[in-house]
């Protein structure tokens, strides 16, 4: 999975330069030239998704430029489309009709899993149950040694409540009202999380499984016996995972209409089936 090249930053932040853009694209652009590029703003997860399919989309038909904004969150992306500040929205989470408008469509693209990391100081375990995880995150199971791991505290990593991990990882395995240890040291981004997982032993965290993973000190943890890959993510044994997707106006550019068509294809879908992405069965 392709590695996110940008940093994340709050919605403030992203919708005063979404704000600041339809300014510079009014002033500067002719029509001919804004028709003929897609600007592409929200979810820091999506990126790398349209980057891919962009890349294929010009390999196949030309020279077509997108505009990617700082990332921000989901609620950004779909706030742009309906401000006419973006073309596509990028959303990290399976929306419902009700957090759209009849100007919206929403496009599904792809399931990417939240993973379970231990640092590499941790040995002999390669698995945890869900009576464990939730142990760990209520603060009764605080040491390696009661999961057959090392005498060493556990280093517990953790998202704020109203992060889409958080979420997920809620309804997955934690459960809506279980009380977090306040031992755990909470992130408001997963950038950053991921970061100091990698440079602090003993540590523990959920983060979405990316290609940086590959190169960091980190081992990935098999839930109730489920590894997040492949039939068990399609499956739903391993329940975990971010629904990665766009939302677009329903009055679309030449340029924009075609870029979804395409994103919509059998080529498309093997693109992102090649970068290991789980394609969503049924693209409508």
């Amino acid at each position: 999975m392709k590695k996110k090249i940008f940093p994340a930053m709050s919605l403030g932040v992203a919708i005063f330069l979404l704000n600041s853009c339809v300014i510079d694209r009014s002033a500067n652009e002719t029509p001919a030239t804004a028709d003929s590029s897609i600007t592409v703003g929200g979810s820091a997860e999506v990126y790398a998704v349209v980057e891919l399919l962009a890349d294929a989309y010009r390999s196949e038909i030309g020279d077509v430029k997108f505009d990617f904004l700082p990332p921000s969150q989901t609620s950004s992306g779909i706030q742009g489309v309906q401000n006419g500040v973006l073309d596509i929205g990028g959303v990290s989470q399976e929306l419902t009709l009700a957090e759209l408008d009849e100007r919206l469509t929403y496009l599904p693209l792809v399931q990417t899993p939240l993973v379970l990391v231990v640092h590499n100081s941790v040995t002999g375990v390669t698995n945890v149950s869900t009576q464990q995880l939730q142990a760990i995150y209520r603060g009764d199971i605080t040491n390696w040694r009661e999961l057959g791991g090392p005498d060493a505290t556990i280093a517990l990593f953790d998202y704020v409540e109203d992060e889409n991990e958080k979420r997920i990882l809620r309804q997955a395995y934690l459960g809506e009202d279980l009380a977090i240890t306040p031992e755990a040291i909470v992130f408001p981004e997963d950038d950053e999380l991921l970061e100091t997982a990698a440079i602090t032993d003993y540590s523990l965290a959920v983060v979405p499984l990316e290609e940086s993973l590959a190169e960091l000190p980190l081992t990935v943890l098999s839930i109730d016996g489920a590894t997040p890959f492949g039939e068990n993510l399609q499956s739903g044994t391993y329940p975990m995972a971010l629904m990665l997707g766009i939302v677009f106006s329903q009055e679309l550019s030449s340029t924009t209409q075609s870029f979804i068509e395409f994103s919509k294809s059998v080529e498309a879908q093997k693109v992102l089936a090649e970068s290991n992405y789980t394609i969503v069965e049924e693209i409508n």
